[in-house]
């Protein structure tokens, strides 16, 4: 009886085991499946672009033409640099948007430790009053910032960007601070302890201990700020109107405008906004390349994907 029961358990385990080996070949062909599928939402709109920006007028109205052009029109690039004046709407996107990431990650990351490690009156219901910043949008609230603006004289300038971003605000200020205190609120409070045991002043503890333990937030932080800055088309169109102090995507804005006639369009066409949508959001993919793998790192530390 001991035989056979040994061989049934045998064979028992054995059909588990091969059970268990489809199961996980089957997820995981579901798996490749829904990232096959992602990755074709995101990456069908960048290949259809490029290949637009390659054709000429005629290859656009020829429906015999799909994907590749009969002639690769190059030429849109040129056209497509010289509207955007892009040397110059470069120059003023990353000076400023990397000046507003670089006061959004200091001034938040110093509200994020204040709201995370010191107790007050009135600290949750202030964070609140974050927390609903947070879900607000900017359009609902750019009547009264245009006013503001105004009445201070930073029309023309740079300032409604700087300014609140030097304050821990600005764009998607609020969010930033959240993750900060959720990261802030995480360490341990012995570090505290010994650093005050040590006769160091709260803010030393900031500088010297809690903002170097903080570096995956600040990478989050700054890309996200850098990368916000430089898409945003509402706020700047609404303070500048000098085409000198323009931002990329307002030179892009400037560029369908001027388009829309009919002799430019003809001229130029479809295919050179294309590009000129192309040589806009090239930086951030360039950027995104060399700052992938410490962005998905600094993405788990912080835990924005638990």
């Amino acid at each position: 009886m001991k035989a056979p029961f040994t061989l049934f358990t045998a064979r028992a385990y054995l059909n588990w085991f091969k059970g268990r080996r489809a199961r996980s070949l089957i997820v995981k062909i579901i798996m490749l499946l829904l990232l096959v599928d992602v990755a074709y939402i995101f990456v069908m709109p960048i290949l259809r672009l490029l290949s637009t920006s390659l054709m000429n007028v005629m290859d656009l109205y020829d429906p015999t033409v799909v994907w590749l052009p009969r002639r690769w029109a190059f030429e849109n690039y040129s056209q497509a640099y010289t509207a955007l004046a892009y040397g110059e709407a470069f120059r003023n996107t990353v000076l400023i948007s990397g000046a507003c990431a670089i006061l959004q990650t200091l001034a938040c990351a110093l509200v994020g430790y204040g709201f995370a490690r010191f107790k007050f009156p009135g600290r949750d219901r202030l964070f609140y009053l974050v927390l609903f910043a947070m879900i607000v949008p900017p359009h609902a609230i750019i009547i009264q910032l245009f006013v503001m603006v105004s009445k201070n004289h930073w029309l023309e300038t740079y300032y409604p960007f700087l300014v609140p971003s030097a304050f821990g605000m600005g764009l998607r200020g609020a969010l930033f601070v959240f993750i900060y205190r959720q990261f802030f609120k995480g360490l341990p409070w012995e570090l505290e302890d010994a650093a005050m045991i040590d006769g160091a002043s709260p803010l030393r503890v900031f500088y010297n201990i809690m903002l170097p333990l903080a570096r995956p937030a600040i990478l989050v932080v700054f890309l996200f700020s850098f990368v916000w800055h430089w898409n945003d088309s509402l706020e700047p169109s609404i303070y500048l109107s000098r085409p000198e102090l323009f931002f990329m995507p307002q030179r892009l804005s400037v560029v369908e405008a001027a388009l829309s006639n009919m002799r430019l369009r003809a001229m130029w066409g479809t295919g050179t906004i294309m590009a000129a949508t192309l040589l806009t959001i090239l930086p951030l993919v360039v950027l995104y390349v060399f700052t992938q793998r410490y962005f998905i790192e600094s993405i788990e530390r912080t835990g924005l994907i638990d």
